[in-house]
C-alpha cells in the first residue's frame, strides 16, 4: 500500500494508524510499525538530529534490552532495532505491538559501545508526497504574490514594447531601415503576443530571456543607425571634397574682333590646388560668364568666345603666372570661328592646367 504525506510527522500517524487498523482486524502490522518508526527517525534527521535514544518503558522484557541505548541516526535507519521483532507486547490481536520509541539524543548521552544488530525485514524507507502536484492550489498569500508578479511583468512589457516601437518610430526619420527593424522588432513584445511565446519558442523560459531579446534587437537598430549616418558622412564629405572651388574675377576684357566676338576673363581661385582643380573651376568660370556676360553687338549679344586665365595671385595677373586656361566656343569653331575651316581650329573646349605648388604670398 502506498502511503505519502508532505511531511514525515503526518506520515509517521500515517503508518502508525494504519498499523492499529490492521491489528484490530488481526492482521499482522508489523511492516507498518516499521514505516512509522523510519517516518519518525526520517523527521529527526530532517530537524538535523544525528543520533537518537531508545525509550522501551513500559515495554516487554526483551525491548528493555535496548531501553536508554544510544546510537547514530543512520545506523538505526540501517538496522532498525525498533520496533523490536522479539517484542512481547500485544494490543488487539496476538500479534507483535512494540511500543518503544527512538528520541533525540542528548549531548551528554553516551553513545553504546555495541550495537543490535540488523532486522532480517527491513522495508524501504517512506518517500514524502510531491507538494506541487498534492495541492492544487497555492495558498492564498503566494496566490496573491503570484497574481501582483504577473500584473508587475504585464505593466513592464507595456512600457517596454510602447517605449521601443516609438523609439523605432522617431529612429526611421535619420534611418529607415534601422527603424523599421525596431518597430517590427517591438511587436512580438506586446502583452497580447507575448503570451504566445511558450509555443512558439519553448527555449524562452524567464521574462529576462524576452528582455534581453528585446535588447538586442535595440542594440541591432542603433548599429544599422550608426553604419547609415557614418556612410551618409562619408558621402557627404566625398560630395564636399568634389565641389568646384569658389573663384574671384580680377579682370573681364572684350577681345572681339569683326568676325568673330571674345571675352578674356582673369579669376583667382586660392582653393584649387591641384591640376584638376585648377582646369575645373576655369571651366566652370568660362560658363557662368560666358552666360552673364553681354556684348556690344545688338545683332549677337552672345559672346562666341571666352578665355579664362586662372592667375597665381592678384599681385602676379598678367603677368604670365597662369595656372590654367580654359577656352570655350560654344559652337564649335574656336577662336577664329568662320575665319579658318582647319579642323584643328574647329573645337569647342581648350584647357591647359598646371600641378605646380604655388604660394601667392612669395610671388
Amino acid at each position: 500500500m502506498a502511503t505519502k504525506a508532505i511531511n514525515y510527522q503526518i506520515l509517521q500517524l500515517l503508518y502508525w494508524n494504519l498499523a492499529l487498523y490492521k491489528d484490530k482486524l488481526g492482521q499482522d502490522s508489523f511492516e507498518f510499525q516499521q514505516k512509522s518508526h523510519q517516518s519518525r527517525l526520517l523527521d529527526l534527521k530532517q530537524n538535523g538530529k544525528t543520533r537518537v535514544k531508545i525509550n522501551a518503558s513500559g515495554c516487554c522484557s526483551s525491548c528493555m534490552k535496548l531501553h536508554n541505548l544510544v546510537l547514530p541516526l543512520s545506523k538505526a535507519l540501517r538496522n532498525l532495532p525498533v520496533p523490536n521483532p522479539d517484542c512481547e507486547s500485544t494490543l488487539y490481536s496476538a500479534n507483535i505491538w512494540c511500543i518503544s520509541i527512538y528520541l533525540a539524543a542528548k549531548e551528554s548521552d553516551v553513545e553504546a559501545e555495541k550495537l543490535p544488530a540488523a532486522v532480517e525485514s527491513i522495508p524501504e524507507l517512506p518517500k514524502l508526497a510531491d507538494v506541487v502536484k498534492t495541492h492544487e492550489r497555492d495558498p492564498p498569500a503566494e496566490s496573491e504574490q503570484k497574481k501582483f508578479k504577473q500584473v508587475e511583468d504585464n505593466t513592464l512589457a507595456w512600457i517596454l514594447s510602447v517605449l521601443t516601437l516609438s523609439f523605432g518610430a522617431g529612429m526611421s526619420f535619420f534611418s529607415p531601415i534601422a527603424g523599421g527593424l525596431l518597430v517590427l522588432w517591438s511587436i512580438p513584445f506586446f502583452p497580447p503576443l507575448i503570451i504566445r511565446w511558450p509555443r512558439l519558442l519553448s527555449f524562452v523560459k524567464y521574462s529576462w530571456e524576452r528582455w534581453a531579446l528585446l535588447g538586442i534587437g535595440f542594440l541591432l537598430a542603433l548599429l544599422i543607425l550608426l553604419v547609415t549616418q557614418l556612410t551618409e558622412r562619408k558621402i557627404n564629405t566625398s560630395t564636399k571634397n568634389s565641389t568646384i572651388p569658389s573663384y574671384q574675377v580680377l579682370l573681364i576684357e572684350d577681345h572681339s574682333s569683326s568676325t568673330r566676338s571674345r571675352i578674356q576673363v582673369r579669376i583667382v581661385a586660392p582653393e584649387a590646388r591641384t591640376a584638376r582643380e585648377r582646369a575645373r573651376v576655369s571651366m566652370n568660370a568660362a560658363r557662368e560668364i560666358l552666360a552673364s556676360q553681354l556684348s556690344d553687338d545688338p545683332k549677337n549679344p552672345q559672346y562666341e568666345y571666352i578665355s579664362v586665365i586662372l592667375e597665381a595671385s592678384k599681385k602676379t595677373a598678367g603677368l604670365g603666372y597662369a595656372l590654367a586656361e580654359a577656352e570655350f566656343a560654344p559652337d564649335g569653331k574656336g577662336r577664329q570661328g568662320v575665319m579658318s575651316d582647319v579642323s584643328e581650329n574647329q573645337w569647342k573646349w581648350k584647357v591647359r592646367s598646371s600641378k605646380a605648388r604655388v604660394n601667392p604670398d612669395d610671388i
